[in-house]
């Protein structure tokens, strides 16, 4: 080999030297445009690519380590973005973000215990964050069916956003599954004191009143049939309890038949419409419901 042709191969080895060390650079560049244009998956792939460069750098990236499992999670490739976010919590990644993403894909997974405890630290590590790590929590324990758990965090959310619709929609739902009615019809009133054509809560507040009062008449039925040889005076007694227990559903019937009016195929409407109708003694319009039931 000549010595020119020497000086050409040194030459060009000295141009790669720097194209090679930039590699992790100019994927990371390219992932951030994908990321920008919302092309999540080959954004998390060429982040993942990325890290891999960095790492044949002797370097860590820990932003291409956390938008890769960020990105992943976005594309519902939960168990590959976990151990990027896991990574990223041990190399001590100050990000929010991270503990949002990983107790998402936990959630995403059915894994509703390590998503809790996910969001738990967060709120830990960043105490400057924990009206949103609440919130999070907040939906976690509904999605998940932590009922108790939903309230108390909810009603911490709700301290910093009372009138947050969406909040008060949740908590009103999580106290209407507990059974606490007036307490979840409050909730629901709230949001229709200023949103008045809010069509969940218009449903949701007319169940919890027909649940409501289904409840107590229900109760009371049970009563009345416990009692070994009932006398007049019982069977009057009971009936006029009844009569006054019914006013229930009359609370209920506007929201009711909104909510029908709006989901008109809805057949759970229908049949708290056709008993609360029986109830009320209105024939004509329990007979309507009947039929649509069938």
């Amino acid at each position: 080999m000549t010595i020119r042709n020497t000086l050409i191969l040194f030459t060009l080895g000295l141009f790669q030297i720097p194209i090679m060390a930039q590699q992790g650079d100019i994927l990371k560049s390219e992932a951030i445009m994908y990321e920008g244009q919302e092309i999540y998956d080959k954004a998390a792939v060429t982040y993942e690519k990325a890290v891999t460069a960095y790492e044949n750098e002797s370097k860590t990236d820990t932003l291409s380590i956390f938008k890769a499992g960020q990105n992943y999670v976005r594309i519902d490739q939960y168990v590959k973005g976990i151990p990027f976010l896991k990574r990223c919590i041990d190399l001590n990644y100050a990000e929010p973000n991270v503990y949002y993403s990983l107790s998402q894909a936990y959630e995403k997974l059915k894994d509703s215990d390590n998503a809790e405890s996910i969001l738990a630290e967060g709120i830990t590590k960043f105490p400057d964050s924990k009206a949103d790590f609440t919130k999070k929590l907040g939906y976690l324990y509904f999605n998940s069916g932590k009922y108790e758990k939903a309230v108390s965090c909810l009603e911490t959310a709700l301290e910093s956003e009372p009138e947050n619709e969406t909040f008060l929609y949740l908590y009103g739902s999580s106290l209407d599954k507990l059974k606490k009615y007036n307490e979840s019809a409050a909730a629901f009133e709230k949001i229709l004191a200023t949103n008045p054509d809010h069509k969940k809560s218009i449903t949701k507040l007319g169940l919890v009143y027909y649940k409501q009062t289904d409840d107590l008449y229900k109760k009371e039925k049970k009563r009345y049939e416990s009692i070994k040889n009932p006398s007049r005076v019982d069977y009057h007694n009971f009936n006029q309890k009844l009569e006054s227990i019914s006013l229930g559903y009359k609370k209920a019937l506007p929201m009711l038949e909104k909510a029908h009016q709006m989901s008109p195929k809805n057949k759970s409407i229908i049949g708290c419409l056709a008993v609360a109708y029986k109830r009320l003694d209105m024939k004509d319009k329990e007979a309507e419901m009947m039929k649509l039931l069938n």
